[in-house]
């Protein structure tokens, strides 16, 4: 059976990683020990799996969307006791009370889902993570990549860049060419890396909050000064308070700002507030 035909299916998003190189640097990237127990997203036709399951792990468990999948995986990987399966949407599935205790997450993503399976594992600004994993690899888009890693000034800079500092520590590991994957998609991907942030390193959840609010502004109109948008939820008086307190001109656009510009203009927001 050739099971690039038979299986692919352009709906789930398919793009199978078949380069062994690119492979085997998600395995090293995952440094993995004894005591990890790995959550893979969409294991395909078992190709990374296969490599994760030789590592020094107590076990994996795999979710697999595509149903056709379920038995050719079962069969493959029957023998081996560190393996689990189970098929479902990974957005849909509850992990808060599963037997699991996942420490790592790898997947190869599928593009259209990034940002909901970011949001998943990572949490959000103002809320506790509900998980324990330390590190998430995955493969993404490169252009969703570079976004969330992009610095202020930088073009690609956006609320997801901010939002997800401030729960994460983010390295991008390498960019990966079409033609390593199967069928080969028609943009460049990247392996990357998230570190959660324990909660002793996180803002104060208020803080985060409003720093999520502010993003969500500001950004809605990314082209427009920030003067011109954050004029809903400020007054002109607490905006000429705020420039003359922080030192920052918001006659600026929102991705010219630093993480700690937006920390600084939270804080005085909430203390006028209140």
């Amino acid at each position: 059976m050739n099971l690039k035909k038979r299986f692919t299916k352009k709906r789930f998003g398919q793009h199978w990683l078949i380069n062994e190189k690119i492979l085997e640097k998600i395995r090293q990237t995952a440094n993995l020990d004894e005591d990890d127990f790995i959550l893979e997203i969409g294991p395909g036709r078992g190709a990374l799996t296969s490599r994760l399951l030789d590592s020094k792990i107590r076990g994996l468990h795999a979710v697999e969307l595509d149903k056709d999948l379920i038995e050719f995986l079962t069969k493959k990987f029957s023998v081996n006791e560190k393996f689990s399966l189970q098929q479902g949407d990974i957005l849909k599935i509850n992990f808060e009370n599963s037997k699991y205790e996942f420490t790592k997450v790898v997947a190869n993503i599928p593009y259209n889902i990034s940002s909901p399976i970011l949001e998943k594992f990572l949490g959000g600004l103002g809320e506790e993570r509900k998980n324990n994993i330390k590190n998430i690899i995955f493969l993404m888009q490169k252009d969703i990549v570079d976004r969330i890693i992009a610095n202020e000034g930088d073009s690609n800079n956006g609320a997801i860049s901010t939002r997800i500092k401030l729960i994460s520590t983010v390295e991008k590991i390498c960019d990966i060419s079409p033609s390593a994957f199967y069928p080969k998609p028609k943009v460049y991907s990247s392996l990357v890396v998230f570190k959660p942030l324990p909660s002793n390193l996180r803002l104060d959840f208020k803080l985060e909050k409003y720093i999520d609010n502010l993003l969500k502004v500001t950004f809605s109109a990314r082209r427009k000064k920030i003067k011109n948008t954050i004029t809903s939820i400020l007054s002109k008086e607490d905006i000429e308070r705020i420039e003359i307190e922080s030192g920052i001109s918001f006659d600026l656009r929102p991705q010219e700002l630093s993480i700690e510009q937006w920390i600084n203009i939270a804080k005085l927001c909430i203390n006028i507030n209140n």
